[in-house]
């Protein structure tokens, strides 16, 4: 019983696999690799409008793309010099929008220190009884809250949350 079943699975395992394997035409070829690149193109898209993403899912769906694009490739023995440089332009495009990640998180600690700072310092003189006033912002802290406030969409969730207390808290004195 247990062999027929192990024959029976092998079977179809067979069946699937050998309906996998297809012969591809060279349209297949032009699409897959423009998939690829049109992929490409919009990450590169992306990560000029927001700086932060989710590289695993980016990666994923490139990885994806360029697996069915290499067996189209292959299957039609066809030289693959158009996928490695669309490759190379991904990996670029990749490196260089980290680093600009990067940047926007520094950028942004950077301003949020600032505007901290200044509420900490400010906070300890209202428990002294001086009342703080959009007034009594210092033009770097002024800087810094502008900065946030344009950027504010582009920002991690507890620096958003960080922002939204203090400006709450400044416009309710």
């Amino acid at each position: 019983m247990k062999t027929q079943a192990t024959l029976l699975i092998g079977a179809a395992v067979l069946a699937v696999t050998s309906c996998d394997t297809k012969n591809y035409t060279e349209q297949d070829r032009v699409q897959a690799t423009q998939n690829l690149e049109n992929y490409v193109d919009s990450v590169e898209t992306a990560v000029k409008v927001v700086p932060v993403h989710n590289w695993s899912v980016i990666d994923e769906r490139y990885d994806s793309l360029d697996s069915r694009a290499e067996k189209v490739y292959n299957d039609l023995k066809v030289e693959d010099d158009n996928l490695e440089m669309i490759e190379e332009r991904y990996e670029t495009v990749v490196k260089n929008a980290k680093t600009e990640a990067e940047n926007f998180e520094r950028t942004a600690e950077m301003h949020m220190g600032n505007v901290e700072t200044w509420w900490d310092k400010t906070t300890a003189d209202v428990e002294k009884g001086t009342k703080n006033t959009a007034e009594d912002i210092e033009e770097a802290t002024q800087e810094s809250l502008d900065w946030l406030e344009k950027n504010f969409d582009k920002l991690g969730d507890e620096t958003k949350k960080k922002y939204q207390e203090i400006t709450a808290e400044l416009q309710r004195d």
